[in-house]
């Protein structure tokens, strides 16, 4: 008969051993397949994103010091001051690394702030502290293997402080690059234009510059500085950056170039045929239309953890860590379907944006389509309400209109609900339109995008000039590039920047120009959102009048 203290030494064991699911997907992602259990000795090294203490004030701030009008506007934060709300309590760190230590484990954090943890550690072993099946998976297309498990556990006293582990249930991309489409004629939106650039469906940066009223003249401030994001080791060639310089802006020196700055060993090694297109369009585009403004491009190295997410939370972390971050970043490569990735995570990669939103960086990422046919779901990053979305636009010739680009990827959020600052813009798009098929969508989620811009530029890769698609990629770029510019004019007159531009872009219609034909989705037509008048899930609030925003954005 067992002893009252044996007893009790077994129900306190009992209930130490007490687990709860933290996350679990049924089966993995379309196209993947399991080969086998992982091997017990293969090393992993998990992340674990621990609950800040105060994300919700975090949020608050952001709105506070984001929104016009506000006595807070304009007043962003410090590393120190966002670490008061993100910091995880005492009582978590203690938990945590409790639980950690009786495993014979051991923690590092990878920021400041302490939120994150980083442990490395065998399959054998994750799969006992997790109660995991860490198995091998194939992509069947590419033949990528990656070691995933698809249902783990924590202790249930950590529930409360653990908010997810990775790599566990997420499963990377199998293409994280925007599709292109050939270049088409659009039709409706008349501007006055030109001529010659009336007579092209390629955009060169001095047509854009006309069509938006970008000044060619350099900025006023060049301490404000521009980053554009690059992943997968992909990076920009100088070569080709000369080669657009001196074939589409003349008028500046062609030797002016970027910095890059190197993340998880992000490679730069210059031979063209490593020349990534998409970071060649980003560099060429914000070099040439953001005149004088100082670029850097950001490159991450291949992640341990082979996904966009870790690469945006990286990424995010790094800027975070910089005394002077720049204050405009563009990122244009991957998007996300919502439902591949857990939903934690992309709340935490959210948050990470919110911190640098706190931080006055105005984040502008692209709004592409994802050839999701089934619903109208925004893909990520595009869906966080603290990042702008931008989406296509295309111009047709012949009738000197623009219109949305049909590679555009507008929607509505599951997992984000829609913020306060896009209410009544969206609300009246409902009320005229509203669903129009039998497929419903979140009306209640953050909708995308928030403007537009021209998406049909050339660009060089490889000493070629490429001229014969178009992306909502560049369109951001262009955005981002005009932003970068009206930032500059801030601060030239002893202003802080931008940073988060949601709520100013939603309270100023009148710095937009309507575009009111066209749709956002040739791939899927039944699924397509048309562009009207007003605020719609195909080019947003329009494209950039930035002679208006200029006006706008010196008054605030």
């Amino acid at each position: 008969m067992l002893s009252f203290f044996a007893f009790f030494a077994l129900s306190v064991a009992a209930a130490t051993a007490e687990t709860v699911v933290l996350e679990r997907r049924t089966t993995p992602p379309a196209g993947f397949a399991r080969l086998g259990a992982a091997p017990a000795d293969q090393y992993l090294r998990l992340r674990f994103a621990l609950v800040e203490n105060n994300i919700a004030g975090l949020h608050d701030t952001v709105h506070e010091i984001s929104t016009p009008g506000s006595s807070r506007y304009g007043q962003y934060l410090s590393k120190e001051q966002i670490h008061k709300f993100v910091a995880p309590t005492e009582d978590t760190v203690s938990r945590v690394n409790s639980w950690l230590t009786s495993n014979g484990l051991v923690a590092s954090s990878t920021v400041s702030s302490g939120n994150w943890l980083m442990v490395n550690l065998t399959v054998s072993q994750a799969n006992s502290l997790l109660e995991a099946d860490f198995s091998t998976f194939q992509h069947e297309a590419t033949n990528s293997k990656v070691v995933r498990t698809l249902t783990y556990s924590i202790p249930s006293s950590l529930k409360s402080h653990v908010q997810w582990i990775h790599p566990t249930v997420s499963f990377p991309t199998a293409s994280e690059s925007e599709p292109l489409v050939q270049s088409q004629p659009s039709t409706k939106m008349a501007r006055s234009i030109s001529a010659d650039c009336r007579g092209t469906s390629q955009w060169t940066p001095t047509c854009i510059q006309e069509l938006y009223g970008i000044p060619a003249t350099p900025a006023k401030s060049v301490s404000n500085g521009l980053g554009v994001s690059g992943f997968n080791d992909a990076f920009a060639n100088h070569r080709d950056l000369k080669q657009f310089l001196q074939t589409y802006r003349p008028d500046i020196n062609p030797d002016t170039t970027y910095h890059f700055e190197s993340i998880n060993d992000g490679v730069d090694n210059q031979l063209p045929i490593d020349t990534s297109g998409d970071a060649n369009i980003n560099v060429q585009l914000t070099v040439g239309l953001a005149t004088g403004i100082p670029v850097t491009y950001f490159g991450v190295g291949f992640s341990d953890f082979s996904g966009s997410l870790d690469d945006y939370l990286d990424q995010a972390n790094f800027l975070l860590e910089m005394e002077n971050p720049p204050s405009t970043v563009l990122n244009t490569f991957g998007a996300l379907p919502e439902d591949f990735s857990p939903a934690a995570m992309m709340v935490s990669v959210c948050n990470a944006y919110a911190q640098l939103a706190a931080r006055g960086v105005s984040y502008i990422v692209t709004a592409p389509s994802i050839f999701s046919c089934g619903d109208w779901t925004a893909s990520f990053p595009a869906s966080c309400p603290f990042v702008t979305a931008v989406g296509g636009t295309e111009f047709d010739p012949d009738e000197s209109q623009e219109s949305s680009l049909a590679a555009g990827g507008g929607g509505f959020s599951t997992i984000f609900e829609r913020p306060a600052y896009q209410d009544v813009a969206v609300q009246g798009w409902l009320s005229t339109t509203g669903t129009t098929s039998d497929v419903p969508f979140n009306v209640s989620g953050r909708a995308v995008p928030d403007v537009s811009a021209i998406g049909a530029i050339p660009y060089v890769l490889q000493g070629t000039i490429m001229d014969e698609s178009k992306s909502a990629s560049r369109s951001a770029a262009v955005f981002a590039s005009i932003v970068a510019l009206l930032t500059s004019e801030r601060v030239a007159a002893g202003k802080p920047g931008l940073g988060f531009l949601n709520p100013m872009i939603y309270q100023s219609p009148q710095g937009f120009k309507d575009i009111v034909a066209g749709n956002d989705n040739s791939f899927c037509p039944q699924f397509e959102f048309n562009a009207t008048t007003g605020w719609d899930p195909a080019t947003g609030m329009g494209s950039p009048i930035y002679a208006i925003l200029l006006e706008v954005t010196r008054n605030l």
